[in-house]
Parts: structure tokens; sequence; C-alpha cells
């Protein structure tokens, strides 16, 4: 399984070089909502853009299933949103105490879960034979403004908006769900196109 993640990793760097380098140095910047934009961008750039530009017929005659493709792109997608945010971290002075420790964790969950949620977004949206960007976008921003009605604590969609992460668990949970049943539509139903 390592050599066909080294695949994976070492295809989409070489295809996709430019645009990685770009989204890289946004996803260097430490303000959050900076960081939210290029993940958006990263997150619908990667397996959804192929699949948008019918390029999963190549990736499926390498030897990947459904399932390991999905898998092995969202690790290539939080692995390069990681990296890049402790690199980040590390050039903009992160201070070692608690506080600030406990501060850029949080940042680091906030980035994955977004990451998460968006790309789950975007892989159902390109399973069920729509656009990669636009159906995501929307749902991006809907997400902004139904989880930025009223105040925070009379709003319960502001706990588990990946944009606005009230509650770290919630939205941890929302996340995720949203994965497990892209994983499961692209893995059992293939793409509508």
């Amino acid at each position: 399984m390592i050599e066909k993640i080294e695949a994976y990793f070492m295809k989409e760097l070489s295809e996709k070089a430019g645009r990685i380098a770009v989204f890289s140095l946004g996803l260097l910047v430490p303000y959050y909502p900076v960081r939210l934009i290029f993940l958006f961008l990263l997150c619908t750039s990667l397996l959804p853009s192929d699949i948008q530009h019918k390029r999963l017929g190549s990736l499926l005659a390498l030897p990947y299933s459904h399932m390991e493709l999905f898998w092995i792109s969202y690790l290539f997608l939080i692995a390069l949103s990681t990296s890049t945010q402790l690199v980040g971290m590390a050039l903009f002075g992160a201070h070692l105490n608690a506080v600030s420790v406990t501060y850029w964790l949080a940042m680091i969950l906030g980035s994955i879960n977004f990451a998460t949620a968006y790309y789950a977004v975007a892989m159902l949206s390109v399973t069920a034979g729509l656009d990669n960007f636009g159906i995501p976008f929307l749902v991006l921003i809907v997400d902004a403004i139904i989880g930025g009605i009223g105040n925070r604590w009379n709003n319960p969609y502001f706990y588990a908006s990946p944009i606005h992460q009230g509650n770290a668990i919630a939205t941890t949970l929302v996340a995720f769900s949203a994965l497990i049943v892209a994983n499961y539509v692209f893995a059992r139903k293939g793409v509508q196109k």
C-alpha cells in the first residue's frame, strides 16, 4: 500500500506542480480565513478536478480501486494541508507555550475539518455528474451565511459549520460523516457521467 501512496503522491506533484506550489504558498499564511480560501481551492482541484476533466479512467488503469483512490487523494490533501501549516507556524513564529500550542493545534484541527468537509462535498458533486467547483462554492456560500445568522449562541448550525466551527467535536463529526458518505457513494455507485 505504501508504494501506491508514494506513486499517487509523485503523480500529483509532477502533474499539478504549479497549482500545488501556488496553493502551498497561500496555505503558509497563518491568517485562518486566507488559509480557508486556499484549502477550498486545493480540495476542489485534486481528485474532483480529475474526475471532472475525465481523467478517472487513466487513474483507474493504475492498480487503484475507487476506494483506494478516494482515500489516497484525501491523504494527499491532509498531508499537504498539515505540512504547509506546520511550516507556516515555524516561519511566522509560533511560540511553544501552552496557550500557543493549544491555539495552533486548534487551527490544524480546524483546517483538517474544513478540508475534509469540502473534499467530501466536491466528491459528492462530481460523483453526481455536477461541477467540481461550482456546487462546492455554492455550499461554501450557504455555509458561511447560515452559520453567520444571528448570534452564535442562538444558531445551532454555527457549532457544526465547517467554516465557523463553533464546536470542534460537532464539526469533526459532520465533516467525517460527509467524508464517509462521499466514499460510499464514489466507491459503490461510481461517477454519473
